[in-house]
């Protein structure tokens, strides 16, 4: 089937770059007020415990924000809902700088997340609607390499302006920032859906179509690989300063070099895998990096096991090796449980997306509440979850039927 828009003009590296800042403003958005936290504190007169609170809101409504863009982005097409949900992130990060306690700033982030989740759904839904089935996965890799710079560079933001300013400062940017994009999508996106659904959107049939969706053996298989070894990356992310400062010692500076280095695990393994899927095909690079990943994660393991003071330097590289390979399997799983969809590629895409924040959330959220026990517990956690993440590949890669789905 040719994809939508073939014969149109459009700049396709152009609307990668897009496609990967929409999809990279709700995990921006997370991560870039942390260092705020101790701030936000003092001048709500709460402890920081209770500022994480609107870091939950923020989970919440980002994973069920996702199930509700969904039959939306497939009856109103991919372009308005985007308009109207980063109106609705900017409005809410211009509100979330005025909050006047701690209360109010968490149900704002809660809007803030439900404005984002336009970002995330669209642009996998635009994916699927303008490349074909065996260029999304090198497409996904590109988008993930966008994403992969948002965590990177979003805490040193973050911190630049409470050298310069305040925590105000950053949702001020914020704001801004979304106000940008949209001029950009409204201006130079073209609408991408073709197969806008003319029936009104009621409870039992939004429930139905999220039901076949899920039950759909290859969506659910790579859903559910793909997102268990992406919690991997949340899980690092919650851990990363314990492991780091806490448990080795190093100095904030050292930290955000580490930080970096880590982080361009994520992003080189996402290049590398753009490139091996002209040469390869996908389903193959996929499995054979879940089970790299299983085998690194049980080496890890017992290497912290038997050597729990080792060089930090050897963490590091560890750490670089996991979030490498999850370059590889994320983008190809995301691709791998869409390709069965074309109609309703929205609503797939906003399944599958609330499914890999719910999983982030819950990793992060465990590994939040446990590191403080043992650096070890992290790294069982890690190797359960590379665990799982590998039989669910391997389960889809074994049946003919998926395959051929």
């Amino acid at each position: 089937m040719a994809c939508f828009m073939s014969n149109t003009k459009i700049n396709k590296p152009f609307l990668v770059v897009i496609l990967g800042i929409l999809a990279v403003i709700g995990p921006f958005s997370i991560d870039m007020y942390i260092p705020g936290f101790q701030d936000i504190a003092k001048d709500f007169m709460v402890n920081e415990k209770e500022v994480a609170f609107t870091m939950t809101s923020f989970f919440i409504g980002i994973s069920l924000g996702q199930l509700f863009y969904g039959p939306i982005v497939d009856k109103y097409g991919r372009k308005n809902p985007l308009l109207i949900g980063l109106l609705m992130y900017s409005i809410a990060s211009m509100a979330c700088a005025f909050s006047i306690n701690i209360d109010s700033m968490a149900m704002l982030r809660f809007f803030q997340a439900l404005g984002s989740c336009a970002g995330i759904v669209a642009s996998n839904a635009i994916v699927v609607d303008v490349f074909e089935e065996d260029e999304r996965p090198r497409i996904f890799s590109y988008i993930m390499l966008v994403m992969g710079v948002g965590p990177l560079i979003a805490p040193s933001i973050g911190s630049l302006f409470l050298r310069i300013g305040s925590w105000h400062d950053m949702f001020y940017f914020m704001s801004g920032f979304s106000l940008l994009v949209f001029l950009m999508i409204f201006f130079f996106l073209p609408e991408t859906n073709r197969f806008q659904n003319k029936q009104n959107i009621e409870f039992e049939k939004v429930f139905k179509s999220y039901f076949e969706v899920f039950k759909n053996k290859r969506f659910f298989t790579y859903t559910m690989g793909g997102s268990i070894a992406n919690s991997i990356l949340f899980g690092y992310l919650s851990a990363a300063s314990f492991i780091f400062i806490s448990h080795y010692g190093l100095s904030h500076t050292t930290f955000s070099v580490v930080f970096a280095i880590n982080a361009s695990g994520l992003i080189s393994g996402s290049y590398f895998n753009g490139f091996l899927t002209k040469y390869f095909n996908y389903l193959k690079i996929v499995k054979v990096a879940s089970f790299l990943l299983l085998g690194i994660s049980l080496l890890i393991f017992f290497l912290v096991a038997l050597y729990p003071q080792m060089h930090y330097t050897r963490m590091v590289l560890s750490v670089f090796a996991i979030l490498f390979l999850i370059g590889f399997i994320y983008p190809n799983a995301i691709a791998a449980s869409l390709s069965p969809f074309q109609e309703n590629a929205g609503t797939a895409a906003a399944l599958g997306g609330s499914i890999r924040m719910a999983f982030g959330a819950l990793v992060s959220g465990l590994i939040g509440w446990l590191q403080s026990e043992n650096i070890l517990i992290i790294f069982l956690i890690t190797l359960i979850l590379s665990g799982l993440s590998t039989v669910f590949i391997s389960w889809a890669s074994r049946d003919k039927e998926l395959i051929e789905a």
